[in-house]
């Protein structure tokens, strides 16, 4: 169905190869000032500026040699959902894509139920398995890689306690070990990238405030740990972010390659632009306004598929 090169992960931070977004066309104008915040909206989005400003989002990408897939090519026992899920843009919850196959997260009640659904199909016609899904009474959405060895899953507003912890076991399947992080239950830490975002091998920008424990887990053994001790150990430093940038989406990026990152223009002020630019750090900067409707970054918009060295 799909005619697309079956080659799938992203578990190393190389350079980014492959995404799949989807453009709320049918959905987009059901927002309405009665409905908003049941939908997880700010504010009613101006439809037709948004989609402009998600179509100059995907003009960036694939001027940067970013190959662009869309959600609707690869849908159609699930395509009527399409018109019903005005959050489905924000497909970076649905889905962590591994070398092993995908992720799939079980989407919280209400607005967003159903677009595990749709993504599924997406990447099942894409030629890349589930490796995991949820039961649909779980709740679980999203979590981070910060290395091939290493998944972080933090514990936020959107995830199940008791879910989470049924997981650790099929996640050490695939990782040698897993940071779980207990956060702050707050919509403003709804995902752990609002906290935390790998920048590089060496480098990431965190919001130490919602970091309230930490603990190493791996086959053997539990452990209570300092995260930015344990993470110098690994040779990783860690930039802070302050309270304004990260209700900005500070940490909430899309890595193009190592220290080369897509970022609102808004998220982070001139201090730490300049901190992460005298670390060699690139930032492609993008202007939004309506998007901001939706109270996502464009690494909310982006489910990340295929990350590859470059030759």
């Amino acid at each position: 169905m799909s005619g697309i090169e079956t080659t799938f992960g992203t578990e190393k931070l190389a350079r980014l190869k492959r995404v799949l977004l989807h453009k709320p066309i049918e959905s987009l104008s059901t927002i309405t000032q009665e409905n908003y915040e049941y939908h997880l909206f700010n504010f009613v989005p101006k439809v037709d500026q948004y989609l402009r400003e998600h179509e100059l989002y995907t003009q960036l990408l694939q001027a940067h040699n970013v190959e662009v897939l869309e959600v609707r090519d690869f849908v159609h026992q699930t395509k009527d959902l399409l018109a019903k899920l005005p959050n489905l843009p924000y497909l970076h919850d649905t889905a962590v894509v591994t070398s092993k196959g995908a992720i799939l997260s079980e989407m919280c009640p209400g607005s967003r139920a159903g677009e595990e659904q749709v993504v599924k199909e997406a990447l099942t016609n894409l030629g890349i398995p589930i490796f995991h899904e949820f039961e649909t009474h779980e709740q679980f959405e999203g979590c981070l890689i910060l290395s091939p060895a290493t998944l972080i899953i933090v514990d936020t507003e959107r995830l199940d306690p008791s879910t989470i912890e049924r997981f650790f076991a099929k996640a050490l399947d695939l990782f040698e070990e897993v940071i779980y992080i207990k956060a702050p239950q707050a919509r403003r830490f709804m995902h752990a990238d609002m906290i935390f975002n790998r920048i590089s091998e060496d480098l990431a920008l965190y919001f130490p405030p919602a970091f309230l424990h930490s603990y190493l887990i791996n086959r053997h053994k539990r452990s209570e740990i300092d995260f930015r001790s344990y993470l110098r150990e690994k040779n990783i430093e860690l930039v802070e972010i302050n309270d304004e940038e990260q209700q900005n989406w500070g940490c909430s990026f899309v890595p193009l390659e190592p220290k080369i990152l897509i970022h609102y223009d808004i998220a982070l002020n001139a201090q730490t632009k300049k901190r992460l630019q005298q670390r060699g750090v690139q930032i492609l900067e993008f202007h939004p306004e309506a998007l901001l409707a939706g109270g996502g970054s464009l690494r909310c918009l982006t489910l990340r598929l295929w990350r590859a060295a470059q030759h």
